[in-house]
């Protein structure tokens, strides 16, 4: 896989090796469908995100003045990590989901099952496309839902960790914390996926993804101010493409981050 699957010669300029490698990347990202396979994650995302949010809202009513406060911080962890719009949707669905709160303890259960449930889909997905761009061959049904368990229950702690601190402890390290854990939890997809291939590539290709995240984060933010003061069918609409646009284009981050360990793994053949 790629066009150029030669080591680079030692006499090669830094600048030279890395557009080499920025080559081959591109190379392991199309030949290894990571359009493709980011789309599929970006749907079993999209398919436990809005079962998760009714979930955790009915869930929240439940403890009405503690969800308030978890609110209220969230919001500030948003607004000192340059998340201002995204805190303004997060306000908005509390309202939208203001009538779901209600819902019977079985309705709640459902939906936190089939968030589980597409959590876990999503997962096995990515480790699916990441596999897939890097050159590995594909593992049987059994055991990518296997590794999709495993690698949820390793990110759970890296994701809920850093965001207590952030939260609770110092906000102000939002930005920097949640970079940081960034990086852990898409590093460790990139292991997960490939664990026989060298631990630095899998850093490299988390912080690829990390870095691609934070910058589709920031346009998506951009995207939806531009929402703010148009009618509640502009907002509703623009608010979903926005979200959905997000997923596949945060999805192909963790492909781009295959892609550059990819094209490590073949140079260091």
């Amino acid at each position: 896989m790629g066009a150029d699957d030669s080591p680079p010669a030692a006499g090669d300029s830094w600048f030279a090796r890395s557009i080499a490698l920025a080559k081959q990347s591109v190379s392991c990202w199309r030949e290894g469908e990571g359009g493709t396979g980011a789309a599929e994650i970006a749907f079993w995302s999209a398919v436990s995100l809005f079962p998760a949010a009714v979930a955790a809202a009915a869930i929240a009513s439940t403890v009405r003045a503690v969800s308030d406060r978890i609110a209220d911080r969230f919001n500030e962890w948003l607004a000192d990590a340059g998340q201002t719009a995204l805190s303004d949707v997060d306000s908005t669905i509390g309202e939208e989901f203001a009538d779901v709160v209600s819902a019977p303890p079985a309705a709640t259960s459902i939906a936190a099952v089939v968030a589980v449930w597409g959590t876990m889909r999503a997962a096995a997905a990515a480790c699916r496309a990441v596999r897939r761009v890097r050159g590995a061959p594909r593992r049987s049904w059994w055991l990518e839902r296997f590794t999709g368990f495993w690698l949820l229950v390793g990110a759970l702690p890296l994701i809920a960790g850093p965001t207590a601190i952030a939260v609770w402890v110092e906000p102000r390290l939002a930005p920097v914390v949640g970079f940081v854990s960034a990086v852990a939890v898409f590093s460790l997809v990139q292991k997960m996926s490939c664990p026989h291939q060298p631990w630095r590539h899998h850093l490299i290709g988390g912080l690829v993804s990390a870095v691609w995240f934070s910058i589709i984060s920031a346009v998506a933010a951009v995207a939806v101010n531009w929402t703010v003061g148009g009618t509640a069918i502009t907002v509703a609409t623009a608010g979903t493409l926005a979200a959905l646009s997000w997923l596949w284009a945060a999805a192909c981050g963790v492909t781009a981050g295959a892609a550059v360990a990819g094209a490590l793994d073949q140079r260091h053949a």
